[in-house]
């Protein structure tokens, strides 16, 4: 048991997975800004959508771009979009904006 758990924890590919969305989320924040709590929501929606692509992959076999256990082309999608729809999601409410003096 103890091996499969250091066989996981050491694996390459999980890492190499882990830190794309490392940059795919810190990138992302810097194109488009906002507040540093944007930056963690940014890195969750990342890895969320890395894995959502990569389960896609897996499950259509889908080998564009594939790079050891990773299918990065469809992974790498999954993040920029899960990204995207983040951003959409995260919007401020109107109500958030400063309207001038109040009379």
């Amino acid at each position: 048991m103890f091996d499969i758990v250091l066989d996981i924890v050491f694996s390459p590919a999980l890492w190499l997975s882990i830190a794309l969305t490392l940059v795919y989320g810190m990138v992302f924040y810097l194109w488009r800004g906002g507040p540093i709590r944007q930056l963690g929501r940014d890195l969750v929606v990342a890895l969320i959508g890395f894995v959502v692509g990569q389960l896609a992959g897996t499950i259509l076999h889908l080998r564009l771009l594939q790079v050891g256990q990773i299918y990065f082309m469809p992974a790498t999608i999954g993040s920029l979009c899960a990204l995207l729809l983040g951003r959409m999601i995260w919007r401020l409410p109107v109500s958030d904006f400063p309207r001038g003096p109040r009379p």
